[in-house]
């Protein structure tokens, strides 16, 4: 009996200690690099059809972590990062011959494609849940969003038309020059010390995309992927 006591003592304590990971209030920096894809919500009534895209950054989240209780606390964090991301449309088919011949035998349909590609600078807030959990690991729950603000891009229309464009271009062009965004993260922290820890980690998210002024072409999106990073404490 002495012995199970002693036993039960033993994981109790090492579980009271094992959360220090977590536990105490102090400043706070990730750095993340989110790759995933996305699906395409066109405007309606413009004949379009969403397709997958995708996305790819590099995100930095600095703050302070609140302790709110042993093993668990609450992170307050401003995002900076940059965001590289496809939005793509389908336009429809269309009908072409397999050779410059128009009279030549052979006729193709093909699946023409609107393609929005932005470089974006990243500005948000992201708060997160953290969990510590036994040993040095911990979960993080972030809920938040910002703006992406688009620098340069290019435009795929189809028969070619299109090309590069840059920020004044696409203040010019588009309307909102902008595009919002809101996500949840859902990440693991695996500690290598009680200050630095490795990430995997999900997002889901939403993007309000840029349209194009005259025409409406455009749309909003869903975003989902994986992120992996590092996360340092103080």
């Amino acid at each position: 009996m002495k012995k199970i006591k002693k036993f039960l003592l033993t994981i109790a304590m090492t579980m009271i200690f094992s959360v220090s990971a977590l536990a105490a209030s102090g400043f706070e920096f990730l750095l993340n690099v989110p790759f995933g894809i996305n699906y395409s919500i066109p405007t309606k009534d413009i004949g379009l059809k969403g397709a997958l895209g995708g996305g790819v950054g590099v995100d930095a989240q600095i703050g302070y972590m609140f302790q709110v209780s042993s093993g668990f606390g609450i992170s307050a964090l401003a995002e900076l990062g940059y965001s590289a991301d496809w939005y793509s449309y389908s336009a429809g088919a269309s009908v072409t011959t397999g050779s410059s011949n128009p009279d030549a035998i052979g006729v193709q349909i093909k699946e023409s494609f609107i393609v929005f590609n932005f470089h974006s600078f990243k500005i948000g807030v992201l708060p997160k849940f953290n969990i510590g959990f036994g040993g040095r690991h911990g979960l993080a729950i972030g809920i938040g969003g910002g703006v992406k603000i688009p620098v340069a891009g290019k435009i795929g229309l189809p028969n070619n038309e299109g090309g590069d464009v840059k920020r004044q271009d696409i203040v010019d062009l588009f309307s909102p020059s902008v595009i919002g965004y809101v996500k949840a993260t859902f990440d693991y922290y695996l500690f290598f010390t009680d200050n630095i820890a490795m990430n995997f980690g999900l997002y889901l998210g939403g993007d309000f995309g840029p349209k194009i002024k005259e025409v409406k072409i455009g749309g909003d999106a869903f975003d989902f992927g994986l992120q992996l990073g590092f996360r340092f404490g103080a």
